[in-house]
């Protein structure tokens, strides 16, 4: 038998076995099935076999078709699917009769109602778009469809990225090698039959490379793992452009360098790594994700500008602005180059994480994000109505008992519709630490240095809306490890430490918090560094009777580095200052821990939600608010005699030996309060970076989860508010933002 058979045989088997484990609107399994038709569709055609060939299109444009939704009963069409594969796999059993084969076959088109046009109605879509001379589907009438490819791909892509970097670690290990190669067949199938051309010549160039690796012809090193993570975010790039010309309707054709990229690929397979390590892109400052980068790659700024743009972010006062932003004041870049620079930062920093399966009983169904905020919130407002309904028929639910159980099961009910509403928004952080591992990699190499990424409690949840959040100031903490942190090498060997050094997240649930720990084995937090860098910015006088918490705390005052001097990573005291704004916004708070030569961690808490807060609502004159529960450390009424007055620094109270500023409300706030003496009213103690201060309320109301609603765009900047709510009398409370109003009083 010719060897083209026994290919034949194995491809057609491993068909069957795919086709088997395909569903009607299963899209990713459906374009590995076509892939293989393809495969099987080549080598017939190669050999000259064109009837067997003809079979091969004939089952293809079944599946297309079953992909498209242009199939009036897909389970019918799926079923024809088994029907050719099973008759592919009778006729190959006796290829020699190719007589009998044929009528097999011209009975098969014909009662798929293809009649005998194999090589017409059966022909590939990209056949039929090549003599068309158009793009076959047009994305805005299958839109459906693409947007369903694009959500797979970019999760495919996630998992390439992590097996990639996998990869590194064993390169010889074949499963590893398999499980990027199969998520990209299935890019560039799927992609093939879109018409989505570009993708699948990239994805196609990409498996050609992964496949000489598989069969052992190429040997995994550095430059292969480098162009496959390049490959990855060329993709990314790519599959997101097309995403937003669903969104616009038209965007301007992006150049990708795709040609280029392409020829490098093709180097690579037939030996020329030095070549081609010589001509990878520079990676500028940064993780190479952020506006200023970009924006020097493309030559559009100079790496001074962004270093100018830099120091007046972190001037004083430090600016909100951002870096695009300052660079469009100096017109150092137009609105334009801004505006491609933020999408192909969009595009390189997009994709999801990986995702599992779970039990074979477990079933997923895409929601709109849009519609599960707006049920969240629909729930939020049924959790306040249930509550003011209960306020309002308390006294008659006290006297009448089947109403005082009703009431109670209702709050049951709404309590637990709450709960599953918000595990919804729930999604591990897994992905968010995933993306790590890369910059990472790139970093350690960037700054010649040997470190690794350990990660735990990946499959602790997050909001959904805070993943976004706390992508920036993790990079800024993962960046200032391994500049700051992690030594070089020989370092590391001389103090008897592993030449490489260890960063850990680790992510938990604690108190009805989410903690997040970075945390490194490097040199550690030199106080007296700190301490001497801070009185000669006079943020301190000197380093006495400061602890060490206060002292390391320094660092993510705005401008505030230690660094000798600016490298490519960090250096400019501005990333910890990015980041703790960033936290702050969350309602979060930073923790850090530091032993020298052994390393620092940092504790970064943070809120499970950020649409519903634990509270406490006070009483201040004829105002509700609520504290935030994460920022109450007690509540008290003074004695007269710890009631009292220090020059330079104010009302203070005595707690327990430590006297704490009083901060009063009715006069930040202008209202005429119940008490004006703290011995007669109460007094919240209250913590915000390792500072205590007492507010001054009237009476405390109780505890209960509270709903956060905006205070709106005019009241947005308010310090001292973080937003309203409703309270269960149906008034609005005002929520306190501690930390600003610290700052207020200080003022």
């Amino acid at each position: 038998m010719e060897d083209y058979l026994n290919t034949a045989k194995e491809l057609v088997d491993k068909l069957a076995l795919e086709v088997v484990m395909s569903e009607p609107k299963d899209v990713p399994g459906l374009g590995v099935v076509l892939n293989r038709l393809d495969e099987v569709i080549g080598v017939f055609t190669q050999a000259g076999r064109e009837t067997f060939a003809g079979l091969g299109k004939a089952i293809k444009s079944i599946g297309e078709k079953l992909v498209l939704g242009e199939l009036p009963a897909p389970e019918q069409g799926l079923k024809q699917i088994e029907d050719g594969v099973s008759l592919f796999q009778e006729i190959l059993r006796d290829a020699d009769n190719v007589e009998a084969a044929s009528e097999k076959i011209a009975r098969f088109l014909s009662e798929c109602g293809l009649s005998d046009a194999a090589g017409k109605k059966g022909e590939s879509r990209e056949d039929a778009a090549d003599k068309q001379g158009g793009a076959i589907p047009d994305i805005a009438q299958d839109r459906e469809l693409v947007e369903n490819f694009i959500m797979e791909a970019l999760e495919h892509l996630g998992t390439i990225e992590v097996n990639v970097l996998a990869l590194e670690q064993d390169p010889e290990n074949l499963e590893v090698i398999d499980a990027i190669f199969r998520p990209f067949h299935t890019i560039k199938g799927v992609s093939g039959f879109l018409n989505l051309s570009d993708i699948n010549r990239l994805g196609h160039e990409v498996e050609t490379l992964l496949d000489d690796a598989r069969n052992q012809k190429l040997t995994v090193d550095e430059a292969i793992t480098d162009v496959v993570l390049d490959a990855v975010d060329l993709m990314k790039a790519m599959i997101n452009h097309l995403r937003q010309q669903l969104e616009t309707g038209g965007v301007e054709p992006a150049d990708f360098g795709l040609e280029t990229f392409l020829d490098r690929l093709r180097r690579i397979q037939v030996g020329e790594v030095e070549k081609v390590q010589t001509e990878a892109a520079h990676v500028p400052a940064g993780d190479g994700t952020d506006t200023g980068s970009i924006l020097i790659e493309k030559g559009i700024v100079t790496e001074q500008d962004v270093a100018r743009a830099l120091e007046k972010q972190a001037g004083s006062p430090p600016s909100d602005k951002k870096i695009g932003e300052i660079l469009l004041e100096d017109e150092k870049a137009t609105a334009r180059e801004l505006a491609g620079a933020l999408r192909d930062q969009k595009a390189l920093r997009e994709g999801a994480g990986v995702s599992e399966k779970g039990a074979e009983s477990t079933h997923f169904v895409k929601v709109d994000t849009q519609k599960l905020d707006n049920m969240v919130d629909m729930v939020g407002e049924l959790v306040i109505t249930r509550a003011m309904l209960g306020q309002d028929m308390s006294d008659l639910a006290s006297r009448d008992k089947k109403l005082y159980t009703n009431l109670g099961q209702l709050r049951r009910i709404t309590a637990e519709i709450q709960r599953i509403s918000m595990s919804m928004r729930m999604i591990p952080i897994r992905q968010t630490f995933q993306k790590m591992i890369r910059l990472v990699r790139d970093l350690s190499r960037k700054s010649e240095k040997k470190a690794t990424l350990e990660m735990i409690g990946e499959e602790t949840e997050i909001d959904r809306n805070m993943v976004d959040e706390i992508y920036d100031p993790l990079v800024h903490m993962v960046r200032n490890s391994i500049d700051h942190g992690i030594e070089k090498p020989e370092v590391r060997k001389a103090m008897g430490k592993p030449e490489a050094g260890t960063v850990t997240l680790r992510a938990y649930h604690k108190g009805g918090n989410i903690v997040i720990e970075i945390s490194d084995d490097g040199r550690g937090l030199d106080r007296d560094k700190i301490i001497a860098r801070a009185i000669e910015r006079n943020l301190i006088r000197s380093g006495e009777n400061i602890s060490d918490q206060e002292i390391y705390s320094l660092i993510f005052q705005p401008g505030f580095s230690t660094a000798d001097e600016v490298t490519d990573v960090s250096g400019r005291g501005v990333g910890m200052d990015v980041a703790k704004r960033a936290i702050d916004k969350m309602r979060g708070v930073l923790d850090i821990d530091s032993v020298k030569d052994q390393g620092t961690t940092i504790l970064m808490k943070l809120p499970l939600t950020l649409a519903i807060i634990d509270g406490i609502t006070v009483r201040a004159g004829d105002r509700d608010y609520i504290i935030p529960t994460a920022s109450v450390v007690e509540s008290l009424r003074p004695d007269r005699a710890d009631c009292t007055t220090v020059v330079d620094k104010g009302e203070m109270i005595k707690v327990r030996e430590s006297l704490y500023p009083l901060v009063r409300l009715h006069e930040l706030f202008d209202f005429e309060p119940a008490h004006h003496n703290p011995w007669e009213a109460i007094v919240v103690v209250a913590e915000s970076d390792g500072r205590y201060k007492c507010i001054l309320v009237d009476e405390l109301v109780g505890k209960q989860e509270i709903v956060i609603k905006s205070l709106g765009e005019q009241l947005k900047g308010v310090k001292g508010m973080a937003g309203g709510a409703i309270l269960a009398d149906g008034r609005v409370g005002l929520i306190l933002d501690v930390p600003g109003l610290f700052e207020i009083s200080e003022t």
